[in-house]
């Protein structure tokens, strides 16, 4: 027996309010019934002392005792008398019985009048009631009328229960059985008995039905939603897997937190286990970190994505560089604000194109040295470096001498042997930082960096002069020895952008033309002259 169920607990509650109801009202009308019969019998000792009043007042009125005393024996008769006394004047005539007086033992009295006039006063006749008969006579009344009280209320009791257990209890617990017999999602209802068709349990049917009619609703949105869901993860997971682009997510600035294969590929990385993350990502796979970082940190900032093209470092043998494009941006939200999603393409064919485009455009392709764009950039990079007044440079302008004799003699393929040897002596007599540029037919420029000392310029120079002196093979057995002319100008002295020096430069070539060629000149405003003519 389930002590918690419905039937149980309303069978108990049921009981419990009967024997409450029973208890009081068995208290009153205990009380009640019992001071009835106590009033019942007490008037019945009135009613016998009247049914002899006048025998016993002729009894006192004429003093025979005998008839009193008949009175009073026939009043001992009665079980609810224990005693009389029947007095004339001041004589007792007739007695039956001892009168005891106690608290709870009081006789009742009745005047005897005269026969012949009622206003005369002839005795008294005194009973004394059998009050334990009284009162026990009393408490049986009482207690029949409580025990039959009683018995009512637990019929009543026990006829409450059975119609609470047939109309709500039980229609409660095969309403609730029929509910776990139905799984939620399969169409299944619970059907409404005829005769509770209107009532509270058929109200309650209905709103099961309806309830369960919009979970199925809610169920079957959730499964088409779950489907969409599933087929999108399963959509973005493809893209994921099989894209080319390296796709990675990192937190806290540099650590792993998942990537794609493409991401390995590109990377070289191995994959971590679950226990090895990648804690220090950055740094293991860019050449720019600080750059990566910091656009990370940018990215993170401005919750924005920004991208721009990283080295990777190298793996395994040393071969070329690798370069990605990198797209970051901030992934997750407010709370995971630290993730962010990085996309990364190899664009190391591309770079590696534009770098040979930006050769070919800035190099002369008969000498490979810089042309005039490329000696133009570079000017313009040295005096943005240095600023105006700081750190000297120089610029040579070189005119080949008897090259056009060279030219028209030997045929073009000599000129251009000239022009090959000339721009690999160059080269060799300066420093990787200086910059050679072949910048029209047989004029060379010459950029000497950090030329704070004017005698390495003019040093140098003269070396260059003296390489000149080597015959160059323009054909097979044939040896020519080609000079040259060179205007020098210095930065700032002679000029503050590429023109003026140029132009300054191009005076000082022209002077030594003018004074015998095979010479240099550095560039002098106050004198006709070169002021530093070579030997």
């Amino acid at each position: 027996m389930n002590i918690k169920s419905l039937h149980i607990k309303v069978s108990l509650s049921v009981a419990l309010a009967a024997l409450l109801v029973v208890v009081l009202s068995s208290q009153y009308f205990y009380q009640r019934s019992y001071l009835q019969s106590f009033r019942d019998s007490e008037r019945s000792v009135h009613q016998l002392l009247e049914t002899v009043r006048t025998t016993a007042g002729i009894a006192a009125y004429v003093g025979n005792r005998e008839l009193a005393q008949q009175v009073v024996d026939g009043l001992a008769q009665n079980d609810i008398v224990t005693s009389a006394i029947i007095t004339a004047g001041k004589d007792v005539i007739g007695q039956q019985g001892a009168l005891t007086k106690t608290a709870r033992r009081t006789p009742v009295t009745l005047t005897l009048i005269d026969p012949f006039d009622e206003q005369e006063v002839v005795g008294e006749l005194v009973v004394m009631p059998n009050n334990a008969l009284i009162e026990l006579r009393a408490r049986d009344s009482a207690m029949a009328t409580a025990i039959g009280l009683a018995a009512q209320a637990a019929v009543v009791a026990l006829l409450v229960l059975i119609l609470v257990y047939w109309l709500m209890t039980r229609p409660l617990a095969q309403l609730s059985g029929r509910l776990h017999c139905i799984t939620p999602g399969d169409g299944g209802r619970i059907q409404v008995a005829g005769r509770h068709n209107g009532d509270e349990i058929g109200q309650l049917t209905g709103d099961i039905n309806a309830l369960l009619h919009t979970v199925e609703v809610m169920l079957e949105e959730e499964r088409q939603l779950r489907r969409r869901v599933e087929q999108l993860e399963t959509r973005f997971r493809g893209i994921f897997e099989d894209s080319s682009a390296g796709i990675f997510l990192v937190r806290d600035g540099s650590q792993l937190i998942t990537a794609n294969a493409a991401f390995f590929r590109l990377t070289g990385l191995s994959e971590p286990g679950l226990d090895e993350p990648h804690t220090d990502l950055i740094n293991a796979v860019f050449l720019d970190a600080i750059a990566a970082a910091s656009l990370i940190q940018l990215a993170r900032v401005t919750g924005r994505p920004h991208s721009t093209d990283l080295r990777l470092l190298q793996r395994g043998e040393a071969g070329r560089e690798r370069w990605v494009h990198c797209i970051f941006s901030p992934a997750g939200n407010t709370e995971q604000s630290a993730t962010v999603e990085g996309v990364m393409y190899d664009v190391t064919e591309r770079k590696y194109a534009e770098q040979r485009s930006r050769e070919l455009a800035e190099t002369d392709v008969l000498t490979g040295l810089s042309n005039r764009q490329s000696v133009e950039n570079a000017f313009m990079e040295l005096i943005r470096q240095r600023g105006p007044g700081e750190n000297r440079f120089a610029v040579l302008l070189i005119d080949l001498d008897r090259f056009k004799f060279i030219n028209d003699t030997y045929g073009h393929d000599a000129g251009d042997k000239v022009l090959i040897a000339i721009a690999q002596r160059l080269r060799k007599l300066v420093r990787d930082s200086d910059v050679v540029a072949r910048i029209g037919g047989d004029e060379f420029l010459l950029l000497l960096n950090h030329a704070g000392n004017l005698q390495m310029v003019q040093r140098i120079a003269q070396k260059i002069l003296d390489a000149q002196q080597v015959p160059i093979e323009v054909q097979p057995g044939v040896l020519e020895i080609v000079g040259m002319s060179i205007g020098i100008a210095l930065y700032p002295e002679h000029g503050d952008n590429p023109l003026s020096l140029r132009k300054h430069a191009d005076q000082a070539m022209y002077q030594v033309k003018r004074s015998g060629k095979n010479r240099f000149a550095i560039y002098d405003p106050d004198h006709a002259e070169p002021a530093g003519e070579g030997e």
